[in-house]
């Protein structure tokens, strides 16, 4: 089951699964409810720590490699919680085509459907740069050398829809068949899963690059 990005600032609230009247069909034994994950408030706890961090050492004119990845890790961020805003319009798209008895309506929403994730591809095309080296097509990972002969690795997670990325496949068919849309939306789940897994992994990044840049600080100072 995926996750829930949570951007409300207050108390963390469950969030209720796209797909869950779905699932709840075919396995009575899952849940309703996706659990819980801040993403977002990590997120800006972790770049409110970041600026904190650099406006402490705003005279040092040099690149640093830490804040040059944390950088990168904010941008993809974004990115991602845009990707997935449309997978969960996907989602909902999908969602409505199994209520629809007529085959022209279910085409319809078929091709509402694969606009939005076509969209997906054009979105990761036009972010940041520093976000695609991380999720976009030609993704690499970011070494880090840190303090000493320390090195860091920031992995990329593909967010196309590609086989490679979130394996999104088009509407063959125009849902002209359920089973057809219940294989689209299994995908659907697994991307979303993939998306979250991708921002609780930067979120890590993100905390331990700060507390090894604060530590470097720290020991420049002393």
């Amino acid at each position: 089951m995926a996750f829930a990005i949570n951007k409300n600032s207050g108390a963390q609230e469950k969030r209720r699964s796209p797909l869950a009247g779905w699932l709840g069909k075919k396995n009575t034994q899952s849940t309703d409810e996706m659990p819980a994950m801040d993403v977002a408030g990590g997120l800006d706890r972790a770049l409110k720590n970041r600026r904190a961090v650099i406006n402490e050492n705003h005279s040092d004119e040099q690149e640093n490699p830490v804040r040059e990845a944390l950088a990168a890790i904010e941008a993809a961020l974004y990115a991602i919680d845009r990707v997935r805003d449309i997978l969960e319009q996907a989602c909902e798209v999908a969602l409505s085509a199994k209520d629809v008895d007529e085959a022209g309506g279910r085409a319809l929403l078929a091709e509402s459907y694969d606009e939005l994730r076509l969209s997906i591809n054009e979105a990761l095309e036009k972010i940041d740069p520093r976000a695609s080296v991380l999720i976009g097509k030609g993704q690499r990972h970011i070494d880090v050398t840190l303090a000493g002969r320390a090195r860091y690795s920031v992995s990329p997670f593909r967010l196309d829809v590609s086989e490679k990325g979130l394996d999104l496949p088009p509407p063959a068919d125009a849902f002209a068949t359920y089973e057809e849309i219940d294989d689209i939306l299994d995908h659907l789940d697994k991307a979303l899963g993939r998306a979250d897994r991708a921002a609780a992994s930067y979120c890590r990044d993100a905390q331990y690059l700060i507390a090894r840049m604060k530590a470097d600080l720290a020991n420049d100072a002393a």
